[in-house]
């Protein structure tokens, strides 16, 4: 398979209830995304922040399948694009650059 480019969109959802995470192919469809509740981890974000902007990385890759998957650890979020089994890419969240606190 020839290599691709894939672009990961990591942004907080519209109401600010937790954070969307998309992956697109070359023809700018969805290929794989996931949805994070901040609610699910005790977090949310702080009275006085303003909207952090969405973290995008475009990358080349040659993979049949991908997928989005994430971890979390005390200090943030790991969004990794897995591609036939390999991680391809990962994008960094961390709670104190996207004012989040524990609730």
């Amino acid at each position: 398979m020839p290599m691709e480019t894939y672009r990961l969109e990591v942004r907080e959802t519209e109401t600010a209830e937790g954070i969307d995470v998309d992956l697109y192919g070359e023809d700018d469809l969805v290929e794989a995304s996931t949805r994070v509740a901040y609610e699910e981890f005790g977090l949310e974000p702080a009275d006085d922040r303003e909207t952090p902007t969405a973290e995008v990385r475009e990358f080349r890759a040659d993979a049949m399948r991908t997928d989005v998957q994430f971890a979390r650890d005390p200090a943030g979020f790991d969004f990794r694009v897995v591609g036939d089994g390999d991680d391809i890419e990962t994008v960094r969240i961390e709670d104190e650059a996207w004012d989040l606190d524990d609730s």
